[in-house]
């Protein structure tokens, strides 16, 4: 296997498993079992790079993902590098087909995120914790301040933005 250095000096795996599809966004949540041998398999074949995201779940149970990965990588904890991503939530309430996403990344909420998803997780820190979306509401400034705040507590080792365009 290949290895990739991400920002400074987060090495991940060339090939990671984005474990969103297991349970969320294609159709119906893989077979328990089957996801579980299938993270399984990408550890023994030297992937180390797995990303999931608290809002990747169904509507019965939105947290799925996370709940999946950490039973599965709890135990490897020192073979895998853990991504995961915070600030939006599906509006529930929406009788729109794809329920509505809510960007929120006020501070408050951010740090009820890092604290629910490492229980989700089983683990004691997060090695990628990244924003899903940019939240107009919130500047990136105040976003950092709070990352920084998480990296000092040991709760994340590096912290990112998905899906920021140039505006």
């Amino acid at each position: 296997m290949q290895y990739r250095t991400l920002g400074k000096d987060l090495t991940v795996s060339a090939v990671g498993l984005g474990c969103m599809g297991l349970s969320h966004a294609y159709g119906a949540p893989t077979d328990k079992k089957q996801a579980i041998y299938l993270i399984q398999q990408a550890v023994n074949m030297g992937y180390t790079f797995f990303d999931t995201a608290e809002v990747y779940g169904t509507a019965d149970e939105p947290h799925q993902n996370e709940r999946l990965v950490g039973e599965v990588l709890g135990g490897c904890r020192d073979k895998v590098v853990i991504a995961t991503k915070f600030g939006i939530h599906f509006d529930m309430k929406s009788s729109a087909v794809n329920n509505l996403l809510v960007l929120d990344s006020r501070s408050e909420i951010i740090h009820d995120s890092v604290e629910e998803s490492l229980k989700r997780l089983k683990i004691d820190y997060i090695d990628l914790y990244y924003q899903y979306r940019p939240d107009p509401n919130i500047s990136i400034e105040e976003v950092a301040g709070v990352m920084s705040e998480l990296i000092k507590e040991g709760k994340i080792t590096h912290w990112g933005l998905s899906e920021a365009n140039g505006k």
